[in-house]
Formats: structure tokens, sequence, C-alpha cells
């Protein structure tokens, strides 16, 4: 299993440097969008805040946004499986029970998910542009929302059994 984390590690890494440390990542959109946040690195969003922004991004910036999407539609696979892959060699390590176990890589994987369906879910607001899709967007907000919770979960685990451990 070792090799294997090592291989997603590496990915989530070069993943993370394509984000945030090139012109094809995240510091591009978001000067497009005069300094906001994409709304799937929002903790929850409105429709008329996320049209807002789409409209201060124009078509290059909904073009740049279409392309991180997509990007983003392997990176999910990539940090669920390489937290959950963590969680196991860590429950291994410190001999916490499969409860502890299956709690986080359960997080882990649900966090993936909820990314994907909410990648799905802004793509297909792109997609109607220049209409509307309101559902959608609160939609994919409770996905964006369940995404940050499921991952906050996964790396609070080991944190929570060690003062469960310790403090009992």
């Amino acid at each position: 299993m070792a090799v294997e984390i090592w291989i997603l590690g590496a990915l989530f890494a070069g993943i993370m440097a394509l984000y945030w440390l090139t012109p094809l990542g995240v510091p591009a959109l978001k000067r497009m969008g005069g300094g906001e946040a994409s709304p799937d690195l929002r903790f929850g969003y409105r429709p008329d805040e996320t049209y807002r922004l789409l409209a201060l991004y124009g078509p290059a910036g909904i073009a740049h946004f279409r392309r991180l999407l997509w990007i983003d539609m392997v990176f999910p696979g990539v940090y669920s499986a390489f937290f959950a892959l963590l969680t196991l060699e860590w429950a291994r390590w410190v001999g916490a029970s499969p409860a502890w176990a299956a709690a986080g890589v359960g997080c882990a994987v649900a966090a993936g998910t909820s990314d994907y369906i909410e990648n799905i879910l802004l793509m297909r607001i792109l997609a109607a542009l220049p209409g509307r899709a309101d559902a959608a967007v609160r939609a994919a907000s409770l996905f964006t929302r369940a995404k940050f919770v499921f991952s906050n979960l996964t790396l609070a685990i080991p944190v929570v059994h060690w003062l469960v451990a310790h403090l009992a």
C-alpha cells in the first residue's frame, strides 16, 4: 500500500500545484471574478450571487471555469483514494478499531463523491447559460458544503481518536 500512497500523494500535489500555481488555475479565475472565489471554493452559495459572479467572469472566465471543472473531474478520485489509503495506514499504525478506519474511509469517499456531484451540477449550470438553473445552483451548493464537511471530518477523525484514547 505504501507505493500507492506515494503515487496518489504525488498526483495530489501535482494537481494542487496545477490549480494554485499555474495560469491554468484558480488565481487566474479569481482575477477574472474581481477577486472572488469560484463557487466550488466557497462554503455554499446562492443563485443570485453565482450568476453575478458568472457575469463578472464573462465568456473567457466561464471557459476557464469550465476547463477547471474538467480537471476537477480527476481530482476527487485522487484525493479521496489518497485520504482513504492514508486513513487505513493510520488505523493500522495506531491500532485503531475497524470502526474508526471505516469512518475515515467513508468520509474520504463521501467527500470525493460530493465533489463529483458538485462538478457535474456546476457544468450543467454553465451549459444552461445564458439561461438560469437555480435549482442546480442550490443543489451544487449543498454538495459543495458536503464536500467541505466530509473532507474536514476525514482529517478530524485521527485527532478525535487520539483525544478519545488519551482523555478517556
